[in-house]
């Protein structure tokens, strides 16, 4: 008698566990690809694939507003709560997460600004005022043609992330 009791808390206990996981999968979580940020628990990753482009004849990109690496002496940024900023003021910052799964080095851009260069199969991370976030990134090849990803547009507030997966 109590061996059949301990098998069917077993089969209750499996069937439990089962039904959880369905409800679980990724498939039955509400998702939105153009507001991530939005969402309660882990926003949806953003997997763009490489559109390709040329500026082999002198053309510029319009998705960059600066694109070197230069830095301002006067800058007057606070650091992210995260880096030793001050968290007053409901301040904070949206955070972009870059995954690169390609084998190229990919140059990014936040808000039409160089943020650095990531190398293949590389992860960074930006962080960038609460608000509207443009998100763009380029892979530059020898022969003037570039593959690129973006820009895509996100609202993402104090303490959001975005996730921004490059495929090749």
């Amino acid at each position: 008698m109590r061996a059949s009791l301990v098998v069917i808390a077993g089969l209750v206990f499996l069937l439990f566990l089962a039904t959880t996981s369905q409800h679980a999968s990724p498939q039955n979580m509400n998702s939105s690809t153009s507001k991530p940020s939005a969402q309660k628990g882990k926003p949806k990753v953003t997997e763009l694939k490489a559109t390709k482009g040329d500026t082999s004849r002198g053309g510029e990109d319009p998705n960059i507003k600066q694109g070197k690496e230069t830095n301002d002496p006067n800058a007057s940024i606070d650091a992210p709560a995260k880096k030793g900023g001050a968290t007053t003021r409901g301040g904070g910052y949206c955070e972009v997460q870059f995954d690169n799964r390609t084998k190229w080095y990919i140059k990014v851009f936040v808000d039409g600004n160089y943020r650095g260069t990531l190398s293949p199969y590389g992860d960074a991370v930006v962080y960038a005022l609460p608000g509207s976030t443009s998100v763009y990134a380029r892979a530059e090849f020898d022969d003037g043609t570039y593959s690129y990803w973006g820009p895509s547009s996100y609202s993402c507030g104090p303490g959001q992330y975005i996730p921004f997966r490059m495929m090749p």
